[in-house]
């Protein structure tokens, strides 16, 4: 009996682990699906849906508070199953957006004239950070998508776990619409900008 218990013992955590790590697949396959999505909505519509709201699915009229720029993925808007904006536990993922990134511009890149509005403008206060990060953010942070809700104050304030992806406006335009990134602005601006310690580049956690 004793070695029958021992054995199945051993089976129940063999199975709770496998079980564990099939939802934390499904959870990183179901944020990559939606990331892509949100790669294909820019490329057409040269900007970021807003989160969605309510059971519709679809990216709420947000009126301008930071708490109107996170919540569920808007599966409806960006035409994608709905199943695929749930994490491995069937809880809705957290789609959190830069605010100043879902106007409707003109353009992705910049154009020559100086009073054109473009996705790559640069934002001089963006409203999301990481923490561990501070404010040396490695460009602007297009989006995050995450399993649990941020903290918002002054700053929509991200505390990253390994369910937490945040991507880059430069590395979501090279991985996702396979373009290259921002252009940089005047060798001016290039200096103040590495004054304040921002740098490129993007973290996964």
């Amino acid at each position: 009996m004793s070695v029958l218990g021992l054995i199945s013992g051993f089976l129940i955590t063999k199975s709770i682990v496998a079980n564990r790590a099939i939802r934390l697949q499904t959870t990183k396959n179901n944020i990559e699906y939606v990331k892509s999505a949100l790669g294909v909505y820019l490329a057409n519509y040269n900007r970021l849906p807003k989160p969605s709201h309510d059971a519709s699915g679809k990216e709420s009229a947000a009126g301008g508070g930071l708490t109107d720029f996170v919540g569920n993925v808007p599966y409806n808007t960006l035409g994608i199953p709905k199943k695929y904006t749930m994490d491995g536990n069937a809880k809705p993922l957290v789609y959190i957006v830069e605010p100043q990134l879902t106007a409707n511009f003109s353009s992705i890149y910049e154009k020559p004239t100086l009073d054109s509005s473009e996705f790559c403008k640069w934002i001089a206060n963006p409203s999301i950070e990481v923490q561990g990060v501070g404010e040396a953010l490695p460009s602007i942070i297009a989006f995050v998508i995450d399993t649990k809700q941020p903290a918002i104050s002054d700053k929509i304030r991200i505390v990253p776990t390994s369910d937490t992806s945040w991507i880059s406006r430069d590395i979501f335009l090279m991985q996702y619409l396979k373009n290259s990134p921002c252009k940089k602005e005047s060798h001016h601006d290039e200096v103040e900008r590495s004054d304040r310690g921002v740098a490129h580049g993007e973290f996964f956690f």
